[in-house]
């Protein structure tokens, strides 16, 4: 009987033994759990080995030593049993201190087992058995027995009542089933030996069904948690994209449930399918350097787009031993994509179209526009009569009204393409100020109102900045001043601070007593195309994209634009730059251009040059007329042609010095007679200046004629003061005396 229960014992040691040494060989890094139950199955196997070796002893005092091992072992594997209720219970603080040091008191009690007189022993049918002898000591070790095991119950009665979820339940009920077997298989033990009857290893065997039930746990519990081990099995099922294992051959094994729903297919039909039946491929496509390859494919079953990432799997010596491929269904991005840049191309054909409109029509009514001017300038260099001077005058204002329009829409336009430039030059603040007041004072003479400029004398005015953009955002300011001011006065005071010994800020506050802005109504000043009060500006012309133009050329600055407005009193725009100091010059006293309107219109030429020859191109006569009516004080010796191969043939038979070359030609444009005339074998103009005139004022226009050989840009309507300018500039210097219009304006 006592080798049948030995050799049981031992068996079940033994395997318990090689359970807990299988879990600490395990790879990967020890939590809490793994190293708590490795201790109580070495705990386990050690109790039933011992108490298996004292039945089979014949000397009571080795048996009584084997005993006292073995009880050690019971004190450590109800310490692994504490630990691990407090870990998976969750308990903290002082309950958890009281009931881990509660089970560590026990050690105390030890001694006490190691007394030899206080254990009797006794041979039995089943083998070498003891019993406890009845005292004090022996009650206080059966209570602490039974104290523990309801502590340890108590604990797992706790986690069943607190667990929510049902992995932990099913742990809970499991440690409450080896509390029960272990704890109170220990106690029923401890009080039939104090009853007089020697001990049966009955809880020595029933501990080996509490270890089976904590290895089944602790097995549950590691593979319902995120590990090394289990991990890729959870993310492998749980990526929706397609996942595809291919082997070293390029066979495919595995697919995850991604796969089995992107190909329509079970998993067994799946791995039937080779890769070139599932994706055209580039035949090298898992020929490639490092780990991961990533290719652009279409799926033969559905006629999908993807974009396949594959990455090589490597055994422990390095050597490829599979592929995995993960799929990415990009088909509607790129369908998309392909959408937006159809939508694209057409925005640029429209954009294309709304250019070439835009300079067509920038053609088409310049040229009529330049004869009106040109012809009207004329009549009031020469006329006499103060009706006609006047009927004149009127016609011009008319005229640079309508112009102005055209101008704002193109620069609009040019503004919205993102084709408009700031350019920075040097420039003089007040001769573009002088040059402001003399253009705005006309216009509030005319309607009886006060127009002033204050300009502190100690500023700087020689600057570095777009003089034509700010000349244009002043412009439009004033002007909308003037037209929206009935009565009262246009007042542009200046203010300025030096940020640095290079750069100083401007203020430029434009005051009137005109018609004022609703509060509401300001938000809505620089949208295009919108004018506020319309029903008390009907009348008055204009876009209502002057003050948008303002906004988007002081934005591309670095400036700000505000707007302060009584209803009914007045308004005031402040437009505030940064501009760069370009020298030591101050400002003084700002003193307009001296002379009348009247008196500017008929004054003399800016030089004369009786020796200059020029040849003048353009296929519409009126404006050769307009050209020639403009120079004729200047006296110098203009021929006019109207077509490109006219021009060609002056150029071989005659020199000229300057060449006005219309660019919009039938036939051959000015473009196409540049070039030929360079190539022209007998060319006798090959050193005179070649001006394009044309009416094409888009952006990027003047760089474009100086980059196709060009000398310079004349645009329509032509000024007879900027042609003159023009004109002095190229023609030789000893053809060239100063006339009375240049001397008077140096005088002024």
């Amino acid at each position: 009987m006592k080798e049948v229960l030995f050799c049981l014992l031992l068996a079940f040691a033994s395997v318990t033994y090689f359970v807990g040494l299988g879990s600490a060989a395990k790879k990967g890094r020890k939590g809490r759990i793994d190293k708590l139950y490795f201790a109580s199955t070495m705990c386990s196997a050690g109790w039933g080995l011992f108490i298996g070796l004292t039945l089979i002893q014949n000397n009571e005092n080795i048996a009584a030593v084997l005993r006292a091992i073995g009880t050690l072992h019971i004190f450590g594997l109800l310490i692994c049993f504490t630990d691990m209720l407090v870990y998976w219970s969750g308990i903290r603080g002082r309950l958890k201190r009281w009931s881990v040091g509660f089970v560590w008191a026990g050690l105390i009690l030890y001694p006490f087992l190691l007394i030899r007189s206080n254990v009797e022993f006794e041979m039995t049918s089943y083998g070498m058995a003891y019993r406890i002898k009845p005292g004090a000591l022996s009650l206080l070790y059966a209570a602490y027995c039974l104290a523990t095991a309801l502590n340890l119950l108590r604990m797992s009665a706790r986690m069943v009542r607190r667990s929510i979820r049902r992995r932990d339940k099913d742990i809970a009920y499991a440690l409450t089933l080896c509390v029960v077997i272990v704890g109170f298989g220990r106690v029923v033990d401890i009080s039939l030996q104090l009853l007089g009857y020697a001990a049966f290893p009955i809880s020595a065997l029933g501990q080996y069904i509490a270890q089976m039930v904590l290895c089944r746990t602790y097995l549950f519990y590691n593979s319902s948690q995120v590990t090394l081990q289990n991990m890729s099995r959870f993310v492998y099922y749980s990526v929706d994209e397609p996942v595809f294992l291919f082997d070293e051959a390029e066979r495919l094994c595995i697919v995850n449930n991604g796969a089995t729903i992107f190909l329509g297919m079970s998993a067994e039909e799946c791995c039937k399918l080779r890769l070139s039946d599932i994706f055209v491929l580039e035949r090298d496509a898992f020929r490639f350097r490092g780990s991961k390859n990533r290719v652009e494919a279409r799926c033969w079953q559905r006629n999908n787009i993807c974009s396949i990432s594959i990455d090589k799997i490597y055994d422990d010596y390095k050597d490829i031993i599979g592929y995995i491929v993960i799929v990415h269904d990009v088909t509607e991005r790129v369908r998309m994509l392909e959408r937006l840049e159809r939508e694209k191309q057409r925005a640029d054909k429209a954009n294309e179209a709304k250019s070439a409109f835009l300079a067509n029509m920038s053609h088409e009514i310049r040229t009529p526009i330049n004869a009106v001017m040109g012809m009207n300038e004329m009549i009031l260099r020469e006329s006499e009569e103060p009706a006609t001077l006047e009927y004149a005058r009127n016609i011009q204002n008319a005229s640079k009204a309508l112009l102005v329009l055209i101008n704002d829409i193109l620069d609009f336009s040019k503004i919205e393409s993102g084709m408009m430039e700031v350019v920075e030059e040097p420039y003089s603040l007040k001769e573009l100020l002088k040059a402001l007041l003399t253009e705005c004072r006309m216009r509030a003479e005319e309607k009886k109102l006060e127009l002033t400029f204050q300009v502190p004398a100690d500023m700087p005015c020689m600057l570095l900045g777009d003089e034509v953009r700010v000349r244009q955002i002043l412009l439009n300011i004033l002007t909308n001043a003037v037209k929206y001011t009935v009565r009262g006065s246009v007042t542009l005071r200046v203010r300025y601070e030096k940020v640095s010994d290079t750069a100083l800020d401007i203020a430029f506050a434009v005051t009137d007593t005109g018609i004022g802005i609703k509060e509401e109504n300001i938000g809505r000043l620089f949208g295009k195309f919108d004018r506020v009060n319309e029903e008390q500006v009907h009348a008055i012309e204009g876009t209502g994209l002057g003050l948008s133009i303002v906004d988007r050329l002081v934005k591309m600055m670095n400036g700000t634009v505000t707007v302060e407005s009584v209803y009914g009193k007045g308004s005031t725009f402040t437009v505030c730059l940064r501009q760069r100091i370009a020298g030591e010059e101050l400002m003084g006293t700002l003193e307009e251009s001296s002379g009348s309107h009247r008196q500017q219109q008929k004054s003399a030429p800016v030089f004369t040059a009786p020796e200059a020859r020029i040849l003048a191109v353009d296929d519409n006569k009126v404006n050769l007329t307009v050209i020639r009516g403009l120079l004729r004080k200047t006296q110098v010796q203009i021929d006019c042609v109207t077509s490109g191969r006219e021009c060609l043939e002056y150029a071989a038979r005659q020199h000229y010095d300057v060449i006005l070359l219309d660019h919009m030609m039938p036939s051959m444009d000015g473009i196409e007679t540049l070039e030929k005339l360079k190539k022209l074998p007998d060319n006798k103009c090959r050193d005179a200046a070649v001006i394009v005139l044309t009416a094409n004022a888009m952006a990027g226009v003047r760089d474009m004629y100086l980059e196709k050989g060009f000398d310079d840009y004349l645009s329509k309507p032509i000024e007879g003061a900027m042609l003159e300018r023009l004109l002095a500039k190229y023609l030789p210097a000893q053809y060239v005396r100063a006339g009375s219009g240049a001397q008077e304006q140096q005088t002024t």
